[in-house]
């Protein structure tokens, strides 16, 4: 049995929400994941909590853009952050990789076996 995860979901868009903590737990029954709508409120939980994953949109009440990986970076230099967008295009996807980001994927992957690859490819499973 592996270890529980911890993952933080930095998303305001709560369908978007729903969907990526139901694909997460379709995965890791046992994986608590910390919704926050913003990167002020990511902050917060990172003082508090220890995280295996960051799961991070680009387009934030507080942030936007590929600097919004710089940022969240800000908090903790390690630990593994995907970006999930609905707009993926090179310059997007180039520059929240170069600003520190491990994988840039788009949101309608959210569902399908390449996110849960993704999880498990950052987590170490």
């Amino acid at each position: 049995m592996s270890e529980a995860k911890t993952i933080l979901l930095v998303e305001d868009d709560a369908p978007d929400v729903v969907l990526a903590k139901k694909s997460i737990q379709n995965l890791w029954p046992d994986a608590t994941v910390i919704p926050v709508q913003s990167l002020g409120e990511a902050y917060e939980e990172y003082k508090q909590n220890n995280f295996d994953l960051v799961l991070l949109d680009l387009n934030l009440p507080d942030a936007y853009g590929a600097n919004t990986v710089q940022e969240m970076r800000r908090f903790n230099k390690t630990v593994p952050i995907v970006v999930v967008t609905g707009l993926a295009n090179d310059e997007v996807v180039n520059g929240a990789l170069k600003l520190g980001a491990n994988h840039v994927m788009l949101k309608s992957q959210i569902m399908t076996d390449d996110f849960v690859d993704i999880l498990e490819q950052h987590t170490g499973k």
